[in-house]
């Protein structure tokens, strides 16, 4: 039977065997100015297969989160919702509220949280053709209207299968890691420079990433070769990129920069989704005053950064800033969760390891502002998202999409990237007024509820795979 014959038949899979559901989800409660979608919708129910590389329990960074919102928003208006994923180690088949998890087959295993698994273990032909197989068994078997690819390495795989069955794709762009896995022009420019090559890259790039991520004079060459790999895997995910049937940004920031390097000719349907802001109820009083008394947290004023510790995020510009703003305010402690190289003993600076999203969520309630000091473009920065929900003052780059949810002066304040002065002064005028900081946070929540609410998001991607299914 063809794709176009698969597609005409109407109805729902039969329902698959549902595991125990989540803890997170069971504890989640609605609260005022958070979504919650009704059991409603539009039009007719929408089947969506969704691929990525990780899924909750297994959270690297923020786009699980983000597809872990825009799941339940789709099923939430009825539309049916199944989730394909390598198997990381958890339950190989999980439901709850309406959305189907199904975990295929894996050999590595990872613990459950903010770990990744080495690259090599994703960008290589073996994952793309055992995840594409996995991909068609279940899109065959859902009857998949739309497969829509939720990060890089779920590009190929989502590619091979939809074509195969006559189904659309989609691919949502997160980050800029199709233009290179480690894209250190984007340190320097908004676009992969016009003489992107071989040569360029040996003699240039990767010296810059040995510079900046390695340094170990014995790995140089084998960090170089490294380098060459995964250019040419996202060569070849560039490929797949223009064959998709529509590519989602989750910031127009991030659609400019690969409009502007050449990598979005030929696609039909390009369009700036937001991410659908946190949908769970933030975390209880008790809940946050447990998470102070745990880490020890007392009097200290709290600046927080959430994230991968590296140059692309800034962290060092971060900790030099810190030095700055510790001098005025003897008080305050930077408090950094997730992982990396931190190159700091300074008192005034505490690094956390990565935490559940839980404890993160609750951490938000307790910091007087949250920054975001990226260097390469985040696309969407979800510790922006979450922490204006929570009502909290962002201090962000002024890259990517960060402008799109920072508005400044009015629910946060942007600076220039690589500028750890500027930064400073920007932390230290929200520490130095209570008023400041209480009229920023209040227009952050007002922006998030107002401005980037699920409604609008799930309305227009609705739209964009109607456009594609004909």
């Amino acid at each position: 039977m063809g794709g176009r014959d698969r597609r005409a038949r109407r109805g729902l899979a039969p329902p698959l065997r549902a595991a125990q559901p989540l803890e997170a989800r069971r504890r989640a409660r609605a609260a005022p100015g958070v979504h919650r979608l009704p059991r409603r919708r539009a039009g007719p129910a929408v089947n969506v297969c969704f691929v990525n590389e990780y899924f909750p329990p297994f959270a690297p960074g923020g786009a699980e989160w983000s597809l872990d919102a825009l799941a339940h928003a789709l099923a939430g208006r009825g539309h049916r919702v199944t989730i394909v994923t390598p198997n990381w180690g958890a339950a190989p088949r999980q439901e709850y509220d309406g959305v189907h998890i199904v975990r295929f087959a894996f050999p590595k295993r990872l613990e459950p949280g903010r770990r990744l698994a080495p690259a090599k273990w994703l960008a290589n032909p073996f994952f793309y053709g055992w995840a594409a197989l996995a991909v068609l068994r279940v899109a065959r078997r859902e009857r998949a209207d739309v497969i829509h690819a939720q990060n890089k390495h779920s590009l190929i795989p989502a590619t091979l299968a939809g074509r195969l069955l006559g189904v659309p794709v989609f691919l949502t762009i997160r980050d800029g890691s199709i233009i290179n896995a480690a894209p250190v022009c984007l340190h320097h420019h908004d676009r992969m420079p016009p003489d992107c090559g071989v040569r360029k890259l040996w003699r240039e790039c990767s010296e810059d990433y040995f510079a900046l991520y390695v340094k170990d004079p014995r790995r140089k060459l084998f960090s170089k070769l490294a380098f060459l790999y995964f250019w040419l895997d996202s060569r070849l995910k560039q490929r797949f990129l223009r064959k998709v049937d529509g590519v989602i940004g989750v910031s127009q920031g991030i659609l400019d920069i690969y409009g502007r390097s050449g990598l979005l000719e030929g696609v039909r349907r390009v369009q700036a989704i937001y991410n659908v802001p946190p949908a769970a109820a933030p975390p209880p009083p008790d809940e946050v005053e447990a998470l102070r008394e745990r880490l020890g947290l007392r009097s200290q004023r709290i600046v927080l950064y959430v994230g991968k510790f590296s140059p692309g995020k800034g962290t060092a510009d971060l900790v030099a800033a810190a030095r700055e703003v510790a001098r005025a305010f003897p008080d305050v402690l930077f408090l950094f969760v997730g992982e990396g190289d931190l190159d700091t003993a300074d008192p005034w600076v505490r690094r956390l390891g990565p935490l559940p999203n839980r404890d993160v969520l609750a951490l938000y309630p307790l910091a007087e502002v949250v920054v975001v000091p990226s260097v390469i473009p985040d696309a969407l920065s979800r510790v922006i998202l979450e922490a204006m929900a929570a009502g909290r003052p962002v201090v962000a780059t002024r890259v990517g999409g960060s402008p799109e949810l920072v508005i400044d002066g009015k629910t946060g304040i942007l600076v220039e990237r690589r500028a750890p002065a500027e930064l400073a002064r920007a932390i230290a005028a929200l520490l130095a007024d209570d008023g400041l900081r209480a009229s920023l946070g209040a227009g952050a929540r007002r922006h998030v509820t107002e401005r980037l609410g699920a409604d609008d998001s799930v309305e227009r991607l609705l739209a964009a795979y109607s456009s594609a299914r004909g």
